[in-house]
């Protein structure tokens, strides 16, 4: 048996005393079933005891089953040593160690219920704890004999009972409560005589001290004892029947609130309104929680960011109980208040789901709705294009940036806390219901959704576009107007086009079919030209238009305007199922044109190229890089438009790129001689034939007419230097020689045929033939742009490729 073999085998212990001599006392077995498991039983008087054993002394091995605890056992097994650790300090203290302690006879005195007499000539004594100290046998069936006859008591006054305690403590150790003996150690009958005489011996006197002190009844006075201390034998049956403590720890917490420190939740009325239950089942929760959880466990948001908790006793003592609690915590989730309550009561929350949902329709004026507009109306103020919020794990604080003039500058730098209860709010009171990403904000998922907002005069749309990154996630916000009844519309002539290319473009109001693609990067003011392509037509009121967008994000009072709203979890196949339901459905109302938002894939371009052929006019946006990628793209593996469509006369009406680029401001520009390197002015003067003395380059400490106080970069200076964005683009009407090259699929030969229409230098405003690059190297070279934005964001003067012209020269 290692540690415990020569106990087993008799050998003869060290001599008697000392205080690891306590240590030493076995337990009835190595492994023995844990403190959890040790059965609780009613107490039996002595007489009765002894009587039982005297004529059952075959049954004294094993404990009577009226008398066991008919609750489930803890399987859970402990070793003494862990046990002694785990401050099972009382079966160390009441275990008497003799020099025959390893007999079976002493084993069941030691388990025995009735007290053990301590020899005088015995060193050791009862050990206290320091927290209380605890009243003996004796001491509690006096205080309660004196309680009924209305005496003073001990410890609220009695020194004759504070005398007795220490010499009831000298006569009597705490004992054990009764444990199941093994098979193999069951005593003999002899042995349980004597344990059974020992017990009435013990008993006696208290039980004759009882029975003298009997009298009439008086007001009970209730004995003051230790804080935690009760012992059901001092009691009387029915004080015992009324305050009994179930023995599992698990039962004892179950159904009171004051037992776990928690208040109890006896009715689901009781629970303050709240907004929503952060622990449903479906795409909602904001903790994602077990099924078998939720049935002991819910979690209510109040107002966004701060919850209130509800458990059973049982589950509140669980470990999984503090994982939630720390899930929330670090969901930015602040609890409230922990509450307990029964499982019906948990149920009854689960099912008012539907009012809760109710509720959380009313719009919460609360301080994180505030902090969500005060961050719309300043970057309404300067103008932004966007806002990003941007937390992340490894930093304390959240960072606030806004888009300005094509530029990204920091704003403000907010607690997490705050940024999260500000998004959630938002995101839950006022997002438009018809979105399919969810009803409440889940940073791990992404999200797309729309939200209307009045800012002082305007209404703004805020296109919500949310996405999980690595160490955080990302919230970026595109504001776009959103004023039906007094909208505007920005022009072409306002964009920053030159007159050929505003003759172009009014050639396209007078066609029947065709189509019209645009491309561009992501911000480069596709769907704001096709919107004012749209606006533009001369006889419009006389015209049945249509749109589809995904989803909807400028007003277009005019027209018919299908928004399509995308899942999450939706793949490209079902979104352009969509659209090509959508486009299918419109064919079928007589339509007059049609503006696409874009088209990604065959079937789309398919309905776009049917419509086009059976004379109905439509536009739509196309991610390519230039005129010919564009015509290349539809004629490819992708969209697989036939080349002999594509290459018929009036199918394509024209074709264009576009960028917007910053424009500098007239006060503190800077001479490009002084600031840009010699050698890309000589390539400017040589390469492109510009003159460089107009050119000017950014200044970016800018000045009182562009500063944008309040604004920073991430090395701390002041966002200046530019104003409002210009569009540089190329636009292209094919002509019968260009469709012929596309018609033989000769990419070169069309490019050759498209740059070889250029008539003029690039320093002419005739844009006839001529790329995006030229046109902002014209701007440029007017002083409109920053030549090193060209050099740096879109090609290097070096590496760009100039093509002679209908004349021959380069130039």
């Amino acid at each position: 048996m290692g540690l415990f073999a020569q106990e087993e085998q008799g050998t003869p212990d060290a001599p008697r005393g000392g205080f690891l001599k306590r240590f030493r006392a076995p337990r009835s077995s190595f492994v023995e079933p844990g403190v959890a498991a040790e059965p609780k039983f009613a107490p039996v008087e002595p007489a009765t005891a002894k009587r039982q054993q005297r004529e059952r002394p075959s049954e004294t091995a094993a404990v009577e089953p009226s008398r066991v605890s008919t609750r489930a056992v803890n399987p859970q097994v402990t070793f003494l040593g862990r046990a002694l650790s785990g401050g099972d300090v009382e079966d160390v203290e009441s275990t008497e160690v003799g020099d025959d302690w390893h007999s079976s006879a002493k084993a069941v005195l030691e388990k025995s219920e009735a007290p053990v007499h301590v020899a005088d000539d015995e060193p050791f004594r009862p050990f206290v704890p320091p927290s209380f100290e605890r009243p003996t046998y004796a001491s509690m069936s006096a205080a309660m004999a004196a309680r009924e006859c209305g005496e003073p008591v001990a410890g609220a006054g009695s020194e004759a009972e504070a005398e007795a305690l220490p010499a009831a403590a000298e006569q009597h150790i705490e004992p054990l409560e009764l444990q199941q003996v093994p098979a193999q150690a069951a005593p003999t009958e002899d042995h349980v005589a004597a344990v059974s005489d020992a017990v009435a011996d013990a008993r006696a006197p208290s039980i004759a001290s009882a029975d003298q002190l009997q009298c009439d009844k008086q007001p009970e006075i209730e004995p003051q004892r230790p804080v935690g201390f009760s012992d059901k034998r001092s009691m009387s049956p029915a004080t015992t029947a009324a305050q009994e403590q179930p023995a599992d720890e698990e039962d004892h917490l179950e159904g009171g609130g004051m037992s776990s420190g928690r208040p109890e939740l006896v009715s689901p009325d009781s629970l303050p309104d709240f907004k929503r239950i952060l622990t449903v089942a479906d795409d909602d929760a904001a903790l994602r929680i077990p099924a078998a959880a939720r049935k002991e466990f819910v979690a209510v948001e109040l107002q966004p960011g701060v919850a209130i908790t509800v458990a059973t006793a049982r589950f509140a003592e669980k470990a999984q109980y503090a994982t939630f609690i720390k899930d929330l915590g670090a969901n930015d989730i602040l609890v409230r208040e922990e509450m307990i309550a029964t499982d019906a009561v948990i149920a009854s929350i689960y099912a008012g789901k539907g009012a809760a949902s109710a509720n959380s329709m009313v719009r919460e004026a609360s301080r994180a709705i505030g902090n969500f507009r005060d961050i719309v109306e300043a970057a309404h103020a300067f103008g932004a294009s966007d806002i990003h919020f941007e937390p992340r794990e490894f930093h304390n604080e959240v960072e606030v940036r806004f888009r300005v003039n094509g530029d990204m500058y920091t704003f403000s730098r907010m607690p997490k806390a705050i940024v999260r209860r500000a998004l959630s709010a938002a995101y839950s009171d006022l997002v438009q219901r018809n979105t399919n990403s969810g009803n409440s904000f889940q940073p791990t998922a992404p999200q797309s959704a729309m939200i209307p907002l009045v800012v002082k005069t305007d209404t703004v749309n805020l296109r919500w576009q949310s996405s999980p990154l690595v160490g955080g996630y990302d919230v970026t916000l595109r504001l776009l107007d959103g004023n039906f009844k007094n909208y505007s519309v920005l022009l072409p002539k306002d964009m920053g086009l030159e007159k050929s290319q505003l003759e172009l473009i009014e050639t396209l109001n007078y066609v029947s079919g065709g189509i019209t693609a645009l491309t561009g990067e992501t911000g480069s003011g596709k769907t704001t030209t096709l919107r004012a392509l749209s606006y533009m037509l001369p006889d419009r009121e006389l015209k049945k238009q249509f749109a589809v967008n995904e989803p909807s994000e400028y007003p277009m009072p005019w027209l018919s305007d299908y928004s399509i709203i995308r899942r999450p979890d939706e793949t490209d196949d079902e979104a352009n199922r969509k659209y090509a339901e959508v486009i299918r459905t419109l064919m079928r109302q007589d339509p007059d044109d049609l503006t696409i938002g874009e088209v990604r894939d065959r079937v789309v371009m398919g309905l776009v190229a049917e419509l086009a052929l059976t004379g109905h006019p439509v536009r739509f946006s196309l991610h390519a890089g230039d005129v010919i990628a564009a015509v290349m793209r539809m004629a490819g593996g992708r969209l697989q438009l036939p080349i002999d469509e594509l290459a018929s006369e009036g199918f394509i009406n024209a074709v264009g790129n576009q960028k917007l680029i910053p424009t500098l401001c007239e006060h503190c520009k800077l001479p490009a001689q002084d600031v840009m390197p010699k050698a890309d002015l000589e390539l400017l003067r040589t390469k492109f034939g510009l003159d460089t003395s107009r050119m000017a380059c950014r200044n970016y400490d800018g000045c009182e007419h562009c500063r944008l106080k309040g604004l920073f970069t991430r090395n701390g200076k002041v966002a200046g230097g530019t104003k409002r964005p210009s569009l540089a683009a190329e636009l292209y009407r094919p002509t019968p020689e260009f469709l012929e090259r596309v018609a033989e699929r000769d990419w070169a030969g069309a490019r050759a045929v498209l740059r070889g229409a250029r008539r003029t230098g690039f320093d002419n405003a005739d844009m006839t033939g001529k790329t995006l690059y030229e046109h902002a190297l014209f701007k440029a070279s007017r002083g409109l742009i920053d030549p090193q934005f060209i050099n740096r964001s879109m090609q290097s003067f070096a590496q760009y490729r100039v093509m002679s012209g209908v004349d021959g020269l380069m130039v």
